[in-house]
């Protein structure tokens, strides 16, 4: 079971893990929606107020494309036989742990014991419990899908491109903090335009 959680690329074939990807996605993007979180950067997702049904989409679909279209490039470069399907695969099965978080703000929970930490007087730092415990689990969850969601992009990643080598290792988190600089910019420009 652990082993599938972290590495299903190798147990199961693209046309197995791309419908879930989707429906994944379809059900994180919806979420998101409802529990007020953006995915605004292939690595980042931030709580925020009056979250529209479509900004999540939009969220999701600028950043699967960019990570998918960085790690397609990286992985051609790394083996000319690398298919864009186990790529695509990789990406959007690997963002569902981040489709989990959205959960920890229920009426809007996270965002109002985020914003009280942020607002406190460093001089006179009281929390309430209910704070000090929502932070505790917000930051767990978040650390746990992050560590789970580098994680299947690497296994993933490494399935589909016969990625070995530490050059190959670099080149990658390079890669996906390259795609994160684009996806932030993207968004940026398309908040810009349509004020999302």
């Amino acid at each position: 079971m652990k082993h599938t959680l972290l590495n299903p690329f190798e147990k199961y074939s693209e046309k197995q893990l791309i419908p879930f990807g989707l429906l994944f996605t379809i059900i994180g993007s919806f979420l998101a929606h409802l529990f007020n979180i953006r995915f605004d950067g292939v690595l980042d997702l931030h709580f925020a107020k009056n979250v529209s049904v479509l900004t999540p989409f939009i969220d999701n679909g600028i950043t699967i494309s960019l990570l998918f279209l960085t790690l397609l490039i990286l992985g051609k470069y790394i083996n000319k036989k690398t298919r864009v399907v186990d790529v695509f695969a990789v990406v959007i099965i690997a963002r569902t742990p981040y489709y989990i978080v959205p959960i920890t703000n229920i009426n809007n929970f996270a965002l109002q014991a985020t914003e009280e930490l942020i607002g406190i007087n460093p001089n006179n730092l009281t929390l309430s419990a209910i704070t000090v415990a929502s932070l505790f689990i917000i930051t767990v969850a978040s650390i746990t899908a992050f560590v789970w969601y580098i994680t299947l992009l690497y296994n993933g990643f490494k399935v589909a491109s016969n990625l070995k080598t530490t050059k190959h290792k670099i080149l990658f988190a390079v890669a996906i903090t390259v795609a994160e600089g684009l996806s932030k910019y993207a968004l940026l420009l398309i908040n810009q335009n349509t004020l999302l």
